[in-house]
């Protein structure tokens, strides 16, 4: 099995290329700086490994894709790279995975390159990361518990001393313009960015009071209506925290670490939820687990081998489309990963 990681040098592709290598991988490190690849290659315990470089050129990247199974693209800004890489492993005829976690470039690859990915026989499953990815995976578990389902509310909390990267950042301010409105909200059919949420303050698991939210530009507002026949879909954010998204600048991303390390004695925290409402009650499902960057690595890394080994229906998917929801989610346990399924009324 060959799954070649685009970005494989930066931070997540250098998380992504160790877990490989511990599920007994052969990945390919491929990207646009030979030097850099090499030391992530030697750093991950890969030093006779041979690295492919290619820049955002898809003949180039579609020839270092040739001989594997599966692309994992971490290229940040997606909205900005990541677009070729899709191309190239498509031409290429490998599946695809990505670590997205951009709301404009899903809806994008989504209406792009579904019926291309068809038409290759291959499978393309972007926003495999800590958030969109389980999002997805326990809305889909939350709306088969309830009758008719009418709406979904998505939320991601976060605590603890967790930092983000210089790629991360990037990537906030590349996207600042949907973390400042707020997104697209999934509603009469159609996704709109003119529409309020409809919930403004929400009870998080663990917590005893109620905190204010407002609408926030998750990924998963674009896929859980591809599998969750709910006429509203929304996503929310406590305040301080939708504001700190659209307030980050260039400058201040740049002085952030290329390769964060969580504070030992304070680990940062996630938290996934869905809330799904409809006929007769509703039901909540979420996930919970530390370290984001290296667990992104781990679900990249299982969705990636999942595909390699056992496929799945050719296009663009949800993570529910490709994969079993909660076959997946108990795959985790092992890595700290906790979910959990409450009623409500």
């Amino acid at each position: 099995m060959r799954i070649a990681v685009y970005g494989a040098s930066g931070h997540t592709g250098r998380l992504i290329l160790a877990e490989l290598r511990r599920r007994g991988v052969d990945p390919v490190p491929v990207g646009r700086d030979a030097d850099r690849l090499r030391a992530a290659a030697a750093e991950t315990g890969l030093p006779d490994t041979a690295v492919r470089v290619a820049g955002l050129c898809d003949a180039a990247l579609a020839e270092a894709f040739g001989d594997v199974e599966v692309v994992i693209s971490t290229v940040a800004p997606f909205i900005e790279f990541g677009e070729p890489v899709v191309r190239a492993a498509i031409a290429a005829g490998a599946h695809y995975v990505d670590t997205s976690g951009e709301q404009t470039y899903i809806r994008r690859i989504f209406d792009t390159y579904a019926e291309p990915a068809r038409q290759a026989g291959v499978t393309v499953v972007p926003m495999v990361n800590d958030g969109g990815f389980l999002g997805d995976l326990v809305s889909s578990l939350a709306a088969a518990r309830v009758e008719h389902p009418r709406q979904v509310t998505l939320a991601h909390r976060h605590t603890g001393g967790a930092v983000i990267s210089r790629g991360s950042g990037r990537t906030a301010v590349a996207n600042a313009g949907a973390f400042a409105s707020g997104g697209e909200i999934f509603t009469g059919g159609a996704w709109r960015d003119d529409v309020p949420a409809r919930t403004t303050a929400l009870t998080f698991p663990g917590a005893s009071q109620p905190v204010a939210v407002v609408k926030f530009a998750l990924t998963e507002v674009v896929t859980v209506p591809r599998h969750v026949p709910a006429e509203h879909v929304e996503a929310v954010a406590e305040a301080e925290v939708a504001a700190l998204f659209a307030d980050l600048d260039p400058e201040l991303a740049e002085t952030l670490p290329e390769f964060p390390q969580d504070d030992p004695e304070d680990p940062g925290r996630f938290l996934v939820l869905a809330d799904v409402t409809g006929t007769g009650g509703g039901a909540r499902v979420y996930a919970e687990g530390s370290d984001t960057y290296r667990f992104t690595a781990i679900a990249a890394a299982e969705a990636a081998v999942r595909l390699a080994t056992d496929g799945a229906e050719p296009g663009v998917l949800a993570p529910s489309q490709a994969f079993e929801p909660a076959d997946v989610l108990n795959a985790f346990a092992p890595h700290g990963i906790r979910w959990s399924v409450e009623p409500t009324t």
